[in-house]
C-alpha cells in the first residue's frame, strides 16, 4: 500500500472517528438535558396533585375525581399503600396499569422504560391519606415526545455525519496528495541521480519551514556533500597517480638501462639497483601511508583506553630526538596523572607526524608543550621554520598537498602525513588549530577531550 493511500485512510478515519465522538457528545448531552427537564416537570406535576389532596381534606372533593383533574394525557396516577396494594388509580391507558406499584416512604425521581422501550418518569411522594395513614403518591408518565425528538435527532445527526464524510474524504485526498508530492518527487530524484554522471539537487519551490522542506533540503546538503566527496576522490586518485607515476617511471628507467648496460658496465648496475630500492621503498611508504588514511576514517577502528598524554609525548620526543640527533623542548604544564580515554597508538602517531614535521622543516628548536584546558587536553607543536601562508592553512589537510613542493620531495614526504594526523585527531572527538605566519614558524595545537 503506498503511503499517499495509507495517510488518505488515516485521515479519512480520523474525521470520521472525531464527527463520531461529536455527534455522540451530542446526543448524550441533549438526552441528559431533555430527560432531566422532563423529569423535574412530572415532579412539579406530583407536587400539585400532593397540594390538592391536602387542600381537598375541605372541600370534600371525590378523590377520584380530583385525581382524573390532574391525570397527564400519557400517564397513570396512583395510591399505594404500605402494602404495596392500589387503593386508587386513573389513567386514559390499560397498558399503563401494568406498570410496577412499589410504596414508597421516600421521595424519589427515575426514568425507566418499559418493554417497547419508551421512555417513562416515575414520581413517588409520601401522602398522609384521609384515614390519617401514610400512603405513596406514585406519578408515571410516558415520554412519547421526547422519544421521538431523539428519534429525529439520530437521523438528522447521522445524515450530518454522512454528508460530512464526503468533504473529509474529498480533504484527505488533497492532503495526502500535497504531503506526499514532494516525497514523491524526492523519490523520483533519487532514482535518476546520478543523471549522466551529475547529481541534481532538488529545486526549492516550497517557501515554508515544514518537515518536508526540511527533508528537501537535508537532501540538498546531502548531494552537495556527496560531490564534494566524489571531487576528493577523483582529485585523492589523480594525486596518488601522479605520486606514484615518478617512482614508476624511474624504476623503469632504469630497469631498461640494465637490459641495455648493464652487463657491461658494473657501475651501473649499482646505480640502477640503489635507484630501484630508493623508488621502491617510496612507493611502499606512500601506499602505507595511504592504507592508514583508509583506516583511520572510521572510530570504530579506535580502542579507546587510558592515556597518559605527558608520558605518549615524551616517548615521542625521546626517538625523534635520537633520530634528528637534535634538542627538543618539552614543557609539562599539567598534572602527570591527568588522563584522556583515546587509542594510544592512535594519538601517538597524531603528536609523531606533527613533531617528525617540526623537525624536518625547521632547522631550529622546536616546542612541545601541553596544557589543561578545563574539559580538554591541549598539546602544542612549535617551529621556527618558514611558516605556512593564509592560503597553505586552508588546504594543509588536504590529502597530497605540500606548501612548498621541491621542499617536502627532498624531505621525503607525500603529503599524507598531516591528513593522517587530521583523521585521527577528529576520530577522538579533538580539532587541531594552526596558528602560522610567512617567516615566523607555525604552531600545530591538538584539542583532545578528556
Amino acid at each position: 500500500m503506498k503511503l499517499r493511500t495509507k495517510v488518505q485512510l488515516f485521515l479519512s478515519a480520523f474525521m470520521i472517528l472525531v464527527i463520531f465522538i461529536i455527534n455522540s457528545v451530542v446526543y448524550v448531552l441533549y438526552e441528559d438535558q431533555v430527560s432531566q427537564s422532563e423529569m423535574n416537570r412530572v415532579k412539579a406535576d406530583a407536587e400539585n396533585i400532593m397540594e390538592a389532596i391536602a387542600q381537598n381534606s375541605e372541600a370534600e372533593i371525590e378523590n377520584q375525581r380530583l385525581l382524573q383533574a390532574f391525570l397527564p394525557a400519557n400517564g397513570i396516577i396512583r395510591i399505594i399503600d404500605n402494602h404495596d396494594q392500589v387503593i386508587q388509580a386513573v389513567s386514559k391507558e390499560a397498558e399503563f396499569y401494568n406498570w410496577p406499584a412499589t410504596y414508597s416512604e421516600n421521595e424519589t425521581s427515575t426514568l425507566e422504560k418499559n418493554a417497547n422501550d419508551i421512555p417513562y418518569v416515575v414520581v413517588t411522594m409520601p401522602l398522609i391519606w384521609e384515614d390519617g395513614s401514610v400512603v405513596t403518591l406514585q406519578l408515571n408518565e410516558a415520554l412519547y415526545s421526547m422519544n421521538d425528538t431523539l428519534d429525529t435527532l439520530q437521523i438528522v445527526l447521522f445524515l450530518t455525519a454522512g454528508f460530512m464524510v464526503f468533504p473529509a474524504l474529498i480533504a484527505g485526498y488533497f492532503l495526502a496528495s500535497y504531503v506526499t508530492k514532494p516525497i514523491q518527487t524526492l523519490t523520483n530524484k533519487m532514482k535518476n541521480n546520478p543523471k549522466d554522471g551529475k547529481w541534481e539537487m532538488l529545486s526549492m519551490n516550497r517557501k515554508g519551514k515544514d518537515e518536508i522542506s526540511e527533508m528537501q533540503h537535508s537532501y540538498n546538503a546531502m548531494i552537495t556533500r556527496i560531490d564534494e566527496n566524489i571531487q576528493k576522490q577523483e582529485r585523492f586518485v589523480s594525486d596518488a597517480s601522479h605520486e606514484l607515476r615518478t617512482p614508476l617511471s624511474v624504476i623503469t628507467s632504469y630497469a631498461e638501462l640494465l637490459k641495455r648496460r648493464g652487463k657491461d658496465k658494473p657501475e651501473i648496475f649499482d646505480e640502477a639497483t640503489e635507484a630501484i630500492i630508493s623508488e621502491s621503498d617510496r612507493m611502499k611508504h606512500l601506499t602505507d601511508q595511504m592504507l592508514l588514511l583508509a583506516k583511520n576514517q572510521n572510530q570504530e577502528n579506535l580502542h579507546f583506553e587510558e592515556v597518559n598524554i605527558n608520558s605518549v609525548t615524551r616517548g615521542v620526543i625521546r626517538s625523534l630526538s635520537l633520530a634528528y640527533k637534535r634538542n627538543i623542548s618539552f614543557h609539562e604544564t599539567i598534572d602527570k596523572e591527568i588522563k584522556i580515554c583515546a587509542d594510544k597508538m592512535k594519538v601517538h602517531q597524531a603528536i609523531y607526524i606533527l613533531v617528525d614535521n617540526a623537525c624536518k622543516y625547521s632547522e631550529k628548536e622546536v616546542i612541545v608543550s601541553t596544557a589543561d584546558e578545563g574539559s580538554q587536553v591541549s598539546l602544542s607543536v612549535t617551529d621556527r621554520g618558514e611558516g605556512l601562508s593564509e592560503e597553505d592553512q586552508k588546504h594543509i589537510f588536504e590529502r597530497f598537498y605540500r606548501a612548498d613542493k621541491a621542499r617536502s620531495r627532498k624531505a621525503g614526504g607525500a603529503g599524507l602525513g598531516l591528513a593522517i594526523c587530521h583523521q585521527i585527531i577528529q576520530a577522538h572527538g579533538g580539532s587541531i588549530i594552526i596558528s602560522s605566519q610567512p617567516g615566523n614558524g607555525s604552531r600545530f595545537t591538538i584539542l583532545l577531550p578528556k
